[in-house]
């Protein structure tokens, strides 16, 4: 992008990828799935005659999207099974001596939590490494979906990995178009009856920020923190983190998402449309779902972009017409710099 112009949009982009065990079975993998996405982003670009973007672009993947990379080096002996538990305990199995290592260490109080530490290193160098190199190969700000990660020791901008505790978080990484690590967001909700039973623990919300950007300020939500009370009578201490974000003046939401349609608190895809009006700051959101399938998850839901229009209601700028499959979503939008 041209240094010497202001800032006056902005390109949203919303990746839908579909989900494939082959493509966590290493990292190379990994690396060629998502650049491949990366590469469909900046064809879509607006350039100027010189072949240069004519504006900073933002791109979301979905929840849940490093997920799998726990399992990194053992997918092709896990296939068979039916649960994401199941696939775990294997790779427990598999992995018994680190996974020992990581109880005299750090003492986790469950299975769940030993491995999530035991394989946190490799999942976040892979994360890390593969979307750094996405922002600053292709001139990207990036939020890459999210992975399953306990707090990390040696801070925010670095491949390297020690847990600080056992304790596990459904974690997404923000990367501007440097390669630079520049936020990490940890859900705040989580989905009853699926991330708890995957010992994942909740993030706090006094840790959710902000970060400043050239067209204006951006703010991430995991899934389930998009809602604005919960939807059981089992969560007292619910934060509705899209309001939250709305005091903290956040111009853009970035909202990595998993839904899938057959759970009993199935996703709706208008929460985001019917809270947009209530919020005096944000203007933008952008949803990025998961398709395919994960042993016993599908995930079906749309990914969509939303504004805020000047009369308060809620304009849907793009929304994916094929659920359940691989899509890209795009939309040019006036910045909102400060």
């Amino acid at each position: 992008m041209e240094d010497a112009l202001p800032v006056t949009h902005v390109e949203l982009f919303a990746l839908q990828p579909r989900l494939a065990l082959e493509d966590y079975d290493s990292p190379a993998a990994f690396a060629r799935k998502h650049r491949a996405l990366a590469q469909r982003v900046s064809d879509s670009r607006a350039r100027g005659t010189a072949g240069l973007p004519l504006h900073p672009a933002l791109v979301v993947w979905p929840e849940w999207v490093g997920a799998p990379l726990g399992m990194m080096g053992h997918v092709s002996q896990r296939r068979s099974h039916s649960t994401i538990r199941g696939a775990m305990r294997s790779v427990a199995l598999s992995e018994w001596w680190p996974l020992w290592s990581t109880w005299r260490d750090l003492h986790p109080p469950t299975r769940e939590e030993g491995l999530h530490a035991t394989r946190a290193a490799r999942v976040h160098r892979v994360m890390h490494e593969t979307f750094a190199s996405i922002a600053r190969d292709f001139g990207l700000w990036v939020v890459a979906g999210s992975a399953w990660l306990p707090s990390n020791r040696r801070g925010l901008d670095t491949p390297d990995f020690t847990p600080h505790g056992a304790r596990t978080f459904n974690a997404s990484y923000t990367f501007a178009p440097g390669g630079h690590h520049v936020a990490t967001t940890r859900k705040v909700n989580l989905v009853p009856t699926r991330e708890d039973t995957l010992r994942l623990s909740p993030g706090r919300p006094e840790d959710l920020s902000v970060v400043s950007t050239p067209f204006g300020r951006l703010a991430t939500l995991l899934g389930y923190d998009a809602f604005p009370g919960p939807l059981t009578s089992r969560e007292p201490y619910f934060v509705p983190c899209a309001r939250y974000y709305d005091a903290l003046r956040a111009d853009i939401l970035a909202h990595p998402s998993s839904a899938r349609d057959a759970h009993p608190m199935a996703w709706r895809d208008d929460v985001l449309s019917a809270e947009l009006p209530t919020f005096r700051n944000i203007r933008y959101a952008v949803t990025a779902q998961l398709a395919g399938a994960l042993f016993e998850h599908t995930f079906e839901a749309p990914s969509c972009i939303l504004e805020r229009a000047e009369d308060g209601s809620t304009r849907v700028l793009a929304r994916s017409a094929h659920p359940g499959d691989e899509d890209l979503l795009h939309a040019t939008v006036p910045a909102c710099p400060r």
